[in-house]
């Protein structure tokens, strides 16, 4: 038997990752203007929609364009199609016994799945067997990722199995990008010669296959020729693109705290575990009760700054010390009039207040850690309280 722990009371805790649905919107409406009229987008709104929530991002990406969703999961695909929402539904990834259990229900349900090999292929048509309704199968063609995914040469000895089965249709080819934030990187090219290679090998043995899909959120911005049938934007629809763009997107996620308390400390006082910073001045110091227990990542310590609004304005700090479980200690500086309690914006979008400073972003927070802003936004953990703007 499960026993759930009650969750903490959000009127108790100050931390917020407040999402603003309108900037998903908005930028699913930005990308799919790079378009042409054939090409469909599907809103990759994996890991609970990147951290913003799943089906807040899914209902935001589909007012701003979006025809398809596209999941890790089945449970997350199965939670889609149970909020009732327009749109085409894709998952990929799934093990034996998560085949046994819920594949037939997916398929039920009328979403789309994809098949990496022939195992899953047998797991998919067993599974549609149960629902009795034919599965619709997204082919992955491994082109280098060397992830989920059938090699190009063995799409002759899969084929035949898919064309000889009534209970699978395939109805696309796929496959995913290793180095599309590089522009310049040979990879990309020589992975679309596979895929297409591949794809009319498919072809021979199943017919004529509906669709193609590679284009992820870099190539989507920076090869319109990968379009195809289908792109897969994720981190682009969060307002974080993975290249430079001309494109307008703005990030969807606030993260917030307040001031628990601030002090004065002297001058070569030390701060946090390890002693890895002390103070070049007198200087009075924040504590914010936020750690790397709510996601920020302990590698980025001493490395970056927030947004503090005090009585006399915006104000940027550095975050000093070790970043600890629950807490992180700023700089104020000498002269700050910064109270306890004041509100402290870790990234995104401090509001827009004229000719103020602006929030550290994601991307700040995963250059000081070493990571990427993927990473950033997904580790916001579940103990911050989720606050959508209407």
């Amino acid at each position: 038997m499960t026993i759930p722990i009650p969750a903490e009371d959000p009127r108790h805790v100050p931390n917020r990752a407040v999402i603003d649905p309108a900037a998903i919107t908005q930028n699913t409406r930005a990308l799919t203007g790079l378009l042409e009229e054939q090409t469909a987008l599907m809103a990759v709104v994996k890991a609970d929609g990147y951290g913003h929530g799943m089906l807040t991002a899914a209902r935001a990406a589909l007012e701003g364009g979006a025809t398809w969703l596209g999941v890790a999961h089945p449970a997350s695909a199965l939670a889609l199609a149970r909020a009732g929402l327009d749109a085409h539904i894709l998952t990929w990834l799934y093990e034996p016994r998560t085949a046994a259990t819920v594949l037939p229900e997916v398929l039920s349900s009328g979403i789309d799945v994809s098949v990496g090999s022939p195992e899953m292929l047998a797991l998919v048509a067993e599974a549609a067997r149960q629902a009795d309704r034919r599965a619709r199968v997204h082919l992955k063609i491994d082109t280098g990722m060397g992830r989920n995914g059938v090699l190009p040469w063995q799409i002759r000895e899969l084929g035949p199995a898919m064309a000889e089965d009534d209970y699978t249709q395939v109805v696309a080819a796929w496959t995913h990008l290793t180095s599309a934030d590089d522009p310049a990187d040979p990879a990309t090219d020589q992975q679309v010669e596979l895929f297409d290679s591949a794809c009319e090998a498919l072809a021979d043995e199943v017919g004529p296959v509906p669709l193609q899909h590679i284009a992820n959120s870099a190539a989507l911005l920076t090869r319109p020729d990968l379009h195809r049938d289908l792109v897969r934007p994720g981190i682009a629809l969060y307002g974080y693109p993975p290249v430079s763009t001309d494109v307008p997107l703005r990030p969807a996620m606030t993260l917030t705290s307040r001031l628990a308390l601030v002090k004065e400390v002297p001058e070569g006082h030390s701060i946090g575990y390890g002693r890895i910073h002390s103070t070049a001045q007198r200087t009075r110091v924040g504590l914010v009760p936020l750690g790397y227990a709510d996601g920020l990542h302990r590698a980025a310590s001493d490395r970056c700054e927030v947004l503090v609004r005090t009585e006399s304005g915006d104000r940027r700090a550095p975050q000093v010390g070790r970043i600890s479980m629950d807490q992180i200690v700023i700089d104020l500086g000498p002269d700050s009039d910064a109270r306890a309690g004041d509100e402290v914006f870790v990234f995104g979008d401090a509001g827009g207040v004229p000719n103020a400073p602006s929030a550290t972003t994601a991307d700040d927070w995963a250059r000081a850690a070493g990571t990427i802003p993927y990473e950033i936004l997904t580790s916001v953990s579940g103990r911050v309280t989720r606050e959508v703007l209407s």
